[in-house]
């Protein structure tokens, strides 16, 4: 109750009181007749009945008070703020080369909106890198989420904006506190190029029986214009992603997933997307059409987790098979516990190839330290062979890696 209220209820009491005390002793005489004495009794009688009147009355003025300043500010009108961040040291050495960096890698702010109870706002921003600059070459500023989601019905959900591709287990849930390692697993960051968003429209709806499901029609993948660039790679899907910045989409992509989590600790997930023409009817036709199949199970039995996830592209067209890029597939295992809230451990081993002839293979294991559940450091060992290390990228090589994170 504020100031104003409380005054006025003060008041009102005060005076009630002091209505009280001056009646009726004070002005009847000492050596009143019993007539008087009946009058009194009647007055006291009436005065009690006021005063609880009165106190109706003010209780009754104080709740239509409170509830026209809690109608001003509707309850389902709330501001969500969050976010994630980490920093990553890589000590490694792929042949010759060796690389010590240290990097922010990102940082990234939450921000929602809730319009009632049924229409919300999200949106994620994030910072890349640190530095953004006309003389930086690796700083980024990316909007990866920013979309209304509205109830539509029976537990199903109409979004329309930018939004995560419901694909793999990282890509749409990859604060540093919820996955082990200092880096993304790297089937997908490279089969499935997490993160990935696009612009568009979706419906999702989850089932009693604990089946969801999610489809998608957005903006498709435009890859690079070898007729344009002699450099250029067609056939490079994760350099295609357009991210909702003057999107061409004269073929738009088709995405769906199917996902079961009726059984305690357990969750199934099958997904797919279908590119029409990865060079969005270019002029002249560099990429033809491309299909991403994937799944992944994780399975939680006490502290104890195991995940599996395998996920191929097929790329159409005879320009793709004498690239040696018509199949690009890979998958991972993982196996992790929890040793204590605090102490986690994990080991993962990575198989994928992008190219005939090149058989990616990665290894990892390492620890995760929890101060607080929502706060990370990480450390880990990498061990790749010939193929892994020659991708020539920052991650690429034999070492360690160092990192910490956090999300609120």
């Amino acid at each position: 109750m504020n100031i104003f209220k409380k005054s006025l209820l003060l008041s009102a009491m005060l005076a009630a009181h002091a209505n009280a005390e001056i009646q009726p002793m004070s002005a009847l005489d000492e050596n009143a007749s019993d007539t008087d004495t009946v009058t009194r009794a009647e007055l006291e009688a009436e005065i009690k009945a006021l005063r609880s009147l009165l106190d109706e009355r003010l209780n009754l003025l104080a709740d239509s008070l409170e509830t026209a300043d809690t109608s001003s500010t509707p309850a389902h009108k709330q501001v969500h703020i969050g976010g994630y961040g980490e920093l990553h040291y890589n000590n490694l050495k792929a042949g010759d080369e060796e690389k010590r960096q240290l990097d922010l890698h990102r940082m990234v702010l939450f921000f929602g909106y809730d319009y009632s109870d049924s229409i919300r706002f999200v949106s994620e921003f994030e910072v890349e890198h640190t530095l953004v600059s006309g003389g930086s070459e690796h700083g980024a500023v990316e909007i990866e989420q920013a979309y209304i989601e509205m109830d539509v019905f029976n537990n199903a959900q109409f979004r329309t904006g930018v939004m995560l591709m419901p694909l793999g287990i990282v890509n749409e849930t990859h604060e540093p506190p919820t996955f082990y390692g200092v880096e993304r697993p790297v089937i997908e960051t490279s089969i499935i190029p997490s993160t990935w968003y696009s612009a568009g429209l979706s419906l999702s709806q989850t089932l009693e029986n604990g089946l969801s499901y999610d489809l998608l029609l957005t903006e498709g993948l435009k890859t690079e214009d070898p007729t344009q660039n002699d450099d250029a790679d067609p056939f490079d899907l994760k350099a295609g992603k357009q991210k909702g910045s003057y999107a061409d989409v004269f073929d738009l992509a088709i995405t769906a997933r199917l996902r079961y989590r009726g059984i305690n600790g357990l969750e199934l997930a099958a997904y797919t997307q279908y590119q029409p023409d990865l060079d969005q009817s270019a002029e002249t036709s560099y990429a033809d059409s491309a299909m991403l199949l994937g799944g992944h199970v994780i399975w939680q039995i006490d502290n104890t987790q195991l995940t599996a996830l395998y996920a191929r592209w097929d790329v159409e067209g005879d320009a793709a098979a004498e690239a040696g890029k018509d199949v690009q597939s890979g998958g991972y295992v993982e196996v992790s516990q929890r040793l204590s809230p605090q102490w986690g451990i994990f080991a993962r081993h990575s198989v994928w190839s992008q190219q005939t002839d090149e058989d990616s293979v990665q290894s990892d294991f390492g620890v995760n330290y929890y101060p607080h559940p929502d706060v990370v450091f990480k450390a880990d060992v990498q061990i790749q062979n010939d193929d892994a290390e020659n991708r020539g990228e920052v991650s690429s090589g034999d070492g360690f890696n160092l990192g910490m994170g956090y999300q609120f």
